[in-house]
């Protein structure tokens, strides 16, 4: 007798663990349904233009594009970043030389991204990291540079004006990664 009740004991408590009313004297099996599922990895394409002709006078726009955006996990964004420019410290400089006369020129980009205002890699507003462009689907969006000669149009100063006859140039390298949408 007493090795019936451990058995009916046994059994309640398989009853109590699979959530369904097991009765000892109907059931001889129970069943759990077990599921696996992994995600897709994220998959985009982050397009930037090759070269973008700057403005002397406006601001100019920059395309940055995300396509064959697909499996971008809720709560995150494609995000595209500043990650440095070709001056010292990473900071974004115009430079050039004048052919005629052999002197060098630097001239600051101030750059403007999904904060919406201007900033420019001196020490109190650093530009490192700057968020330029976000996605989770495909589009477009520009971010904006503008040379800091619009920000001192009566300067003196011969790297704070454009000078006439002067091939500048500069580079961007992005950061792209997947972040958290805040």
């Amino acid at each position: 007798m007493k090795k019936l009740a451990a058995g009916t004991a046994v059994l309640a408590a398989a009853a109590v663990l699979t959530a369904m009313p097991v009765f000892a004297e109907n059931t001889t099996s129970a069943k759990t349904d077990l599921t696996l599922y992994v995600p897709n990895d994220p998959v985009y394409t982050i397009t930037v233009p090759e070269t973008v002709e700057l403005s002397a006078t406006e601001n100019t726009q920059v395309p940055v594009t995300a396509s064959d955006v697909k499996y971008i996990p809720e709560g995150k964004k494609i995000s595209v970043t500043f990650e440095k420019g070709n001056g010292t410290f990473g900071r974004l400089y115009l430079t050039g030389v004048n052919e005629e006369t052999g002197k060098d020129y630097t001239l600051t980009l101030y750059i403007k991204g999904t904060e919406g205002e201007f900033k420019m890699g001196a020490l109190e507003n650093q530009i490192k990291g700057m968020e330029l462009a976000a996605f989770t689907d495909n589009g477009t969006m520009n971010y904006e540079l503008r040379p800091a000669n619009l920000e001192f149009p009566d300067s003196t100063s011969d790297n704070l004006k454009v000078q006439k006859g002067v091939h500048y140039s500069a580079s961007v390298t992005y950061g792209i990664e997947l972040t958290d949408i805040e």
